[in-house]
Formats: C-alpha cells, structure tokens, sequence
C-alpha cells in the first residue's frame, strides 16, 4: 500500500521540515523494533530512540513500531519506507 503524498501538481501534501510519524508492523520481536529504528535512523540519523511507540496485536503475535523522526524533505520519507518495504521482516508500512 503506498500513499501519494503529493498534490496533482506535484507538490508535497507535508511542510517541511515538520515531525513526521511512521508505523511498520511486523511480527513480535525484540529484532523488528531495532530493525524499524536502524532503517529510520539511516535517513533520520538525529532520531532519538525515545521516539519510539509500540504497540501488541491483540493475540501478542504481531506487533506495531511507531517512529517520529524531524523530516525535512520528501524524499528522506520515501528513502525510509523505500527501505521498509524492502525489508523482509516488514509486514506492512504506513
């Protein structure tokens, strides 16, 4: 699933720089949170690992990270969720 975060005109839907705030989900391990940061990081590398939010399914077999990073262009978003879909261990990104 991919959002399109630009007008018909080719213009950012976002203003920048601006917090912005992702979710990855994936299945529940220790391993995912630090893969969704590290991949965050690569794009975003003043993101404190404090910007993190996680969140179980209900039967706990899945889980969800939230990170904010200080976006300050369009294109550092999509190189984070460029990465994320590229990921095996990534289920879903929004």
């Amino acid at each position: 699933m991919t959002k399109d975060l630009h007008t018909p005109d080719n213009e950012s839907l976002i203003e920048f720089p601006c917090d912005f705030k992702l979710k990855a989900m994936g299945k529940n391990s220790d391993s995912f949170i630090d893969i969704v940061f590290e991949i965050t990081c690569k794009h975003a590398p003043n993101t404190p690992r404090e910007n993190i939010q996680i969140n179980n399914s209900k039967g706990g077999k899945f889980i969800s990270v939230n990170v904010t990073f200080y976006a300050t262009c369009i294109e550092q978003i999509h190189g984070v969720y460029g990465d994320l879909k590229k990921h095996p261990e990534v289920l879903m990104s929004l």
